[in-house]
């Protein structure tokens, strides 16, 4: 036999609920199981939500002059009129709340939705008690609710904080990446296999740079989510997949490249972000600013690791071709957080001011799109004016954050391929 509970869950399934239109939907199932209906019905929902004294729809009615109690005893008995299936009542209801501008199914909306006519066995005891939808829309819009701050219909208008839990997950990809990275260190650590350095070396540190890129993007797609891009579970960047941050020139052919020829690494990683579902311009600077939050943490991570063995006198002439790899890839980090905050197009210093801008100059960056980067690869490249303060500035990141310049040109030297 189908349980009500089950049949609640597929009926609600893509509808936004508040935990009070939750509360009242499950007694409703609750009342349904007992009874031993195969699935709850809009009197159902009408008896459990008239029974929560403390709803927002109980306070409406009785603010309308409706005896709740007088309600619930008038109602007819189950099965003495056509009854809509659960599933229409609450995309009625969803439908007045996006008519209303709310953000979430109330206990009122449910109230409202069975007002509807195709609800009958609901409409003719909520007529009868003097109710009309005219008065419950109105009333929530300016009635105040006790102990409330501000009106039921302005509550109703914040847009809720999306849910974490089912929305972020951990690529087995990236495990994979984060399994090739302490491998490799642990090789280059104690060092049996001196004759291969240098593959893992590399191994090490493009492992380890392509999982602080999924760090970077990851933090791009997180504050995204949270500032009402609600796209992002469904595309996978909340995952750290590096195959869902990739942009094939820009994420892997140029920052490769640039890597082994011995420049600076240009930012991987690829993120794109409904900035018009945005709560607002604060939240859009966010989104921009928190991927070099993200390299920064990474950064800082490798920094105290690093500064920890070098105080405790962990290093030795065995593992110092570990040190240098992991001293290489944190400045690899400082000149990637440098770059990234450039106000460049399309780079995340530049975005962190896009949305203050003129329209037109907005425009104008984006038709200019990635070529930017490019423009800007060639100019550290071949434009020594350009080329120097960034790379210097990395260096004095690095040196800030205690990379010994001796053990980077360590970990730089043998991150070639021989």
């Amino acid at each position: 036999m189908p349980d009500p509970a089950v049949g609640l869950n597929r009926a609600v399934a893509d509808i936004p609920l508040t935990r009070e239109a939750r509360d009242d939907l499950q007694r409703a199932a609750d009342a349904a199981a007992n009874r031993g209906a195969t699935d709850a019905t809009p009197l159902d929902v009408l008896r459990a939500l008239l029974g929560n004294r403390g709803s927002l729809a109980v306070q409406t009615l009785r603010r309308l002059g409706a005896d709740p109690a007088a309600v619930t005893a008038g109602l007819p008995a189950d099965g003495s009129a056509p009854a809509i299936p659960l599933r229409q009542l609450i995309v009625n209801a969803n439908r007045e709340a996006q008519v209303l501008g709310h953000y979430q199914v109330d206990s009122i909306h449910l109230l409202l939705a069975m007002l509807y006519s195709d609800s009958p066995s609901t409409a003719a005891p909520l007529q009868q008690a003097g109710l009309t939808m005219y008065d419950l829309r109105r009333n929530l819009q300016t009635g105040e609710r006790p102990g409330a701050t501000a009106t039921p219909d302005r509550a109703l208008r914040r847009r809720p904080w999306p849910r974490l839990r089912g929305a972020v997950a951990v690529s087995p990809i990236f495990l994979g990446l984060l399994g090739l990275f302490f491998a490799s260190g642990v090789l280059l650590w104690f060092d049996p296999l001196p004759q291969y350095v240098n593959p893992l070396t590399i191994a090490f540190v493009a492992s380890g740079w392509i999982a602080t890129v999924c760090v970077h993007e990851f933090f791009h797609a997180l504050t995204a989510y949270l500032g009402g891009d609600t796209s992002m579970p469904s595309s996978g960047y909340l995952t750290f997949n590096p195959l869902r941050y990739t942009h094939i020139l820009m994420s892997i052919a140029l920052p490769a490249l640039f890597l082994f020829l011995g420049g600076v690494p240009l930012p991987g990683g690829a993120v794109y972000i409904n900035r018009a579902a945005l709560r607002s311009k604060r939240w859009d600077t966010a989104v921009s600013l928190a991927g070099p939050l993200g390299t920064l943490l990474c950064g800082l991570v490798i920094a105290a690791l690093f500064v920890s063995c070098f105080r405790l006198g962990v290093i030795t002439a065995t593992n110092f071709q570990f040190f240098g790899a992991l001293a290489f890839l944190g400045t690899i980090e400082m000149y990637v957080l440098v770059l990234t905050l450039l106000p460049v197009p399309p780079l995340d210093g530049f975005g962190a001011i896009r949305p203050w801008l003129p329209y037109s100059v907005q425009a104008w960056a984006g038709r200019i799109g990635w070529y930017g980067m490019i423009l800007l690869f060639m100019a550290i490249w071949y434009v020594p004016a350009i080329g120097a303060p960034i790379i210097g500035a990395g260096d004095f990141l690095a040196g800030l954050a205690g990379f010994d310049p001796a053990l980077v040109a360590v970990g730089a030297g043998h991150f070639r391929f021989r």
